[in-house]
């Protein structure tokens, strides 16, 4: 996970299949709208074997979350609406999330991330379903 260190930035133009997947994963469709065209900020911290993970977007407020590798955290998502999640470090280059989230109607979907160098890193997120969609971030700092 060491390589996830830093700021990204994830422009909405690198998403793919985002239409099909936020449909299928039950967001409400004035999420979808505002989503669709935003920039969202993540920036991942160590403090030992405590994560943070700092999030923000063009569209919304911004929230941190902490946690520790495969534990399940309870909490809001940025609008205040309940969150899941559990993330699982695998490696310096790859990390798994499961999540639910109450604006999803509590549809479980994994995110797969993968370091691609140094200054990149894609998301791969699937529904139970199988209906996917993938994403690319940038380093920013």
């Amino acid at each position: 996970m060491a390589k996830f260190i830093g700021k990204w930035k994830g422009e909405s133009s690198a998403f793919k299949n985002y239409d099909n997947f936020s449909k299928a994963s039950g967001m409400p469709d004035e999420m979808i709208e505002k989503l669709r065209n935003s920039t969202i900020y993540v920036e991942f911290k160590q403090d030992g074997d405590v994560w943070t993970l700092d999030f923000g977007s063009n569209v919304g407020p911004d929230k941190s979350y902490k946690f520790k590798s495969g534990e399940e955290v309870t909490t809001t998502d940025p609008w205040g609406k309940g969150l899941k999640f559990t993330f699982t470090i695998d490696s310096d280059e790859k990390i798994t999330q499961v999540e639910q989230s109450e604006s999803m109607g509590w549809k479980t979907f994994t995110v797969i991330k993968v370091m691609q160098g140094d200054d990149k890193f894609s998301e791969r997120l699937t529904l139970e379903d199988g209906t996917e969609m993938t994403c690319e971030f940038t380093r920013i700092s």
